[in-house]
């Protein structure tokens, strides 16, 4: 034993490869279970082991006995050179007596070796197994004792224990149960390893999908795991056959948080399939795998889950292409609402006019066309509205170009202001307007004729900026659309001649194409 221990000492290897393989770690539990059951018995079995100190206690009374009996001998003859001789010949035949002394009346009448270094006993203590006091008679009374000093029967040192002769034995029952039960439990594990259950041409097989697989008994635990599912966990992940699924820390942070459970399980537990559950693992940082996975229970004859099989599917390239065409499309959408603005702003630019935003006289014949179209297909009224700022050329004359444009942007708003959604306001030239009323008899499109005259009269002078003391009126013609009339051009020369009535009556007014002189309606006829 003291060769082997300093040996195990050196080789730290040996005892990593002891405590890493699972025969060998069984195999010290039960030497451990044995030792203590053995210590065990011998509490209540009196002498199951051997005990040196019972033995050694026999042995030393008898040769104390022995002694004191020759002491005795020449004590009665009062031969004091006998007792010298007596000592160092019983010290001779035992050595493990350190030393003795004979007293008489209480004085030493004979001894060998350090005996006071050596006793330890008070005068009235009893005797011990190392200090062993013998009472010396001489013709039947009491005439001293013999006192003897062992060694000491207890080890000292911790090798001197280990020369124990039950601590040698020990240590030998631990060593061969130790080499037995490795040999047994590696020959018993072999049939009892999971890894066992599959054969290896069927684990080769696994092993050429490029789809992680893994294969779990019913208490989750890994029965095969291929290539491909392992390379999943990164360059130093494993999975050992016989170990929890749940104990692998990168597959349980890829699982969802959805708080459902581990799925594998669960579908283990209810022996149905659960299908395309997104993981997300992160076992290599520089690049997240995105991974489906497909939980499908094993079962019996009995139609009993037996276990699960679980498969992986890597897709992050098909989720990377998913998201380069994700921000492919989103780009493509922002270019076509690009062009849809660019495309609005170029018919904003071809249909209206840059100053006022109203529609420019071009558009305006061609909308204008289409609502007298659907007015004489469905028999509804339409009428027109002709206005003119009144004294224009003075405005221009007094404040220039600049303050011109600023009172037909302010008329402009004014007329817009009072028009439904599906009317029609468009600049037909200079300072004049137009006003296309669908849905309206020419009564209603005097009201709203005299509300927009009224607006412009109160508010178009004020909105004008740059300018101070402009009086800004508008002078109207209304005419309805005509039974029989399908010209756009008729229908405004028409609105055009009530407009010039009003400007020749004074302006600032409206005139309803009925209220011209007969004149002036036959003039308008003839030239249309």
């Amino acid at each position: 034993m003291k060769l082997i221990l300093p040996k195990l000492l050196k080789f730290p290897n040996l005892l990593n490869a002891l405590r890493a393989s699972p025969a060998s770690r069984v195999a010290l539990g039960l030497v451990g279970l044995m030792l203590a059951l053995l210590l065990l018995i011998d509490v209540f079995v009196s002498g199951f082991l051997p005990q040196r100190g019972d033995a050694e206690r026999r042995h030393r009374l008898l040769t104390a006995e022995l002694i004191g009996s020759q002491v005795g001998q020449a004590l009665q003859r009062n031969d004091v050179g006998a007792l010298r001789t007596l000592l160092g010949a019983a010290a001779r035949r035992e050595p493990q007596l350190r030393s003795a002394a004979v007293l008489t009346d209480g004085e030493p009448r004979a001894g060998i070796g350090p005996h006071a270094q050596h006793w330890r006993l008070g005068p009235d203590a009893a005797s011990t197994l190392d200090n062993l006091r013998v009472p010396l008679l001489v013709d039947g009374r009491r005439s001293g004792e013999l006192q003897l000093a062992f060694e000491p029967h207890a080890p000292s040192s911790l090798a001197g224990w280990l020369a124990e002769p039950v601590v040698l034995g020990m240590a030998l029952v631990a060593v061969l149960g130790f080499v037995a039960f490795q040999l047994y439990l590696r020959r018993a594990m072999r049939y009892l390893d999971p890894s066992a259950a599959v054969p290896e041409r069927v684990r080769t097989a696994f092993d050429t999908l490029t789809e992680g697989v893994l294969v779990l008994d019913v208490k989750g635990r890994i029965m095969l795991a291929n290539k491909a599912f392992v390379a999943l966990g990164g360059p130093q992940a494993t999975a050992p056959t016989g170990a929890l699924a749940t104990e692998l820390a990168w597959l349980m942070r890829a699982l969802p948080g959805d708080g459902a459970g581990v799925p594998w399980q669960l579908a283990t537990q209810r022996n149905q399939a659960l299908l395309g559950i997104q993981m997300r693992v992160d076992a290599d940082p520089a690049r997240r795998r995105e991974v489906v996975a497909n939980c499908s229970p094993i079962n019996d004859g009995f139609k009993r889950a037996r276990g699960c099989l679980v498969s992986f599917s890597d897709v992050t390239e098909l989720h990377e292409r998913t998201e380069r065409l994700r921000e492919a499309m989103a780009e493509l959408h922002s270019s076509r609402e690009e062009i849809r603005a660019k495309n609005d702003e170029l018919v904003q630019l071809a249909t209206r006019d840059s100053l006022t935003g109203c529609l420019n006289r071009r558009a305006l014949l061609q909308d204008s066309d289409r609502a007298i179209a659907a007015a004489a297909a469905a028999g509804t009224p339409l009428s027109c509205i002709m206005c003119d700022i009144d004294h224009f050329k003075s405005i221009n004359d007094r404040f220039g170009h600049g303050g011109g444009d600023e009172v037909l942007k302010a008329v402009a708003k004014a007329l817009g202001r009072g028009l439904r959604t599906g009317d029609l306001l468009g600049r037909y030239g200079g300072e004049e307007f137009c006003i296309i009323l669908p849905d309206a008899d020419l009564d209603q499109a005097l009201v709203v004729a005299e509300r927009l005259r009224a607006d412009v009269e109160a508010n178009a002078g004020g909105s004008v900026r740059h300018t101070a003391e402009v009086k800004v009126t508008m002078s109207f013609g209304v005419e309805q659309l005509g039974a029989g009339w399908s010209r756009f051009a008729a229908l405004v020369d028409r609105a055009d001649q009530a407009l010039y009535h009003s400007k020749k009556t004074g302006r600032n007014r409206v005139t309803d194409a009925r209220a011209l002189p007969a004149a002036e309606a036959s003039e308008a006829v003839a030239a249309h």
